[in-house]
């Protein structure tokens, strides 16, 4: 439960993991000169969307996207819309989702940061800046692999803060 008895502690948990993923979103990878990056905010957010859909959806998706353009400098709105279609889509089958084990949850999260990374390749092209690169459409395959971890430590994280 996002919201228990002490609930501005588990706020924060929900804050801070999106924190830490813009963190290692902007974080340069030097082998892969950032093609083969997971977007972080994405699996965050799916997490969330997932595990507590009736507090996390659009609108924080909305708001991690704000904070993703803020990171990028970005065109204003571009992760904005992406985030917000993320966040809609993954409330919408958060119930199918969970009730997969993680290492199939991993398909529908490739294709969740998939139709992401299409949204925001359709808003660069339309701000009319070049399109995206052609490996940056790897972004969808190392989400899909970073996956099991990032689950594997927001419900560590999660569990820790229920009992204290």
């Amino acid at each position: 439960m996002l919201l228990n008895n002490n609930g501005s502690r588990s706020l924060w948990v929900v804050v801070g993991s999106f924190l830490a993923a813009g963190c290692l979103n902007i974080l340069p990878v030097g082998w892969t000169n950032g093609y083969f990056q997971p977007d972080w905010v994405a699996l965050v957010l799916i997490y969330w969307c997932l595990w507590q859909p009736e507090r996390v959806g659009p609108g924080v998706g909305w708001l991690s996207g704000l904070f993703l353009d803020a990171l990028d400098y970005a065109a204003l709105g571009k992760h904005m819309l992406a985030k917000t279609v993320l966040g809609f889509l993954s409330n919408k089958l958060s119930l199918r989702l969970r009730a997969y084990p993680t290492w199939q949850q991993c398909i529908g999260v490739g294709l969740l940061v998939g139709v992401d990374t299409a949204v925001v390749a359709v808003a660069t092209t339309l701000a009319g800046q070049p399109p995206l690169e052609a490996p940056r459409w790897l972004t969808p395959v190392s989400s899909m692999l970073m996956w099991p971890l990032v689950v594997m430590v927001l419900q560590r994280r999660v569990a820790a803060r229920s009992y204290r």
